[in-house]
């Protein structure tokens, strides 16, 4: 499947969205380019291992995970998918916010310097 990455897309009311899926192994995202590249501008070589480990891991989740098979199985593969989405969008906010501390410090030690 495509999705976008985007936070409350799966809901306690579409929890069920994926039942039945047992093929349903790999996610892309939409416009996945754009967070290559906010991926990329990241200072920390190992801010950006890890944030591509992140996004490769529900690669490896999802054909592992029950999709279910009957009203009162919605088995895992939505729910896993909702935890990726948003561990992965938590992990980005805290990188950007740490780059930007990052860029305050060596902009304030700048100013000192001259």
């Amino acid at each position: 499947i495509t999705i976008p990455l985007k936070d409350g897309l799966i809901t306690d009311d579409n929890v069920h969205v994926f039942r039945g899926c047992e093929n349903l192994k790999h996610v892309d995202l939409v416009e996945r380019s754009i967070l290559d590249d906010t991926i990329d501008a990241l200072q920390m070589e190992d801010w950006k291992t890890d944030m591509d480990r992140d996004m490769l891991s529900i690669d490896q989740i999802l054909p592992n995970t029950s999709a279910g098979d009957d009203s009162d199985d919605v088995g895992g593969k939505a729910e896993a998918i909702r935890s990726w989405i948003s561990s992965v969008l938590s992990k980005i906010v805290h990188c950007k916010a740490q780059h930007l501390r990052y860029l305050n410090e060596a902009a304030t030690t700048l100013q000192l310097a001259s």
